[in-house]
């Protein structure tokens, strides 16, 4: 039995709030310096493209609500299979930039449900 989207939609707020903690208080040559603190990021990067992956395929209206979708699933796309080309200042400008608006789209998602 698949998981319900909303079960994806908390996935991807719980990553966003996961990768805003480890990447406190921490600037770029930190975060390119420490392989821990850029492992840990990604992995919640490849966690939260999965589940805009498995969101497109069971709630396709819901997934055109998500600014990004795609780009997201194809970051997670070369972090998983593209790893000796992964930028480490893409992945922070995205953290910088773009994270905060996922999760809040997210958590409004997951209160109309």
């Amino acid at each position: 039995m698949e998981r319900a989207t909303n079960a994806y939609l908390y996935d991807i707020i719980q990553s966003c709030q996961n990768i805003r903690t480890f990447t406190a208080n921490i600037d770029f040559q930190t975060y390119e310096a420490d392989l821990l603190i850029k492992s840990a990021v990604e992995r919640q990067f490849i966690v939260i493209g999965e589940a805009l992956n498995r969101i497109h395929r069971f709630a396709p209206v819901m997934y055109n609500h998500i600014p990004h979708a795609e780009r997201i699933i194809e970051f997670r796309n070369i972090i998983v299979h593209g790893y000796d080309i992964v930028s480490d200042q893409l992945g922070w400008q995205i953290v910088q930039f773009h994270l905060s608006e996922l999760g809040e789209v997210c958590t409004q998602l997951l209160g109309r449900l």
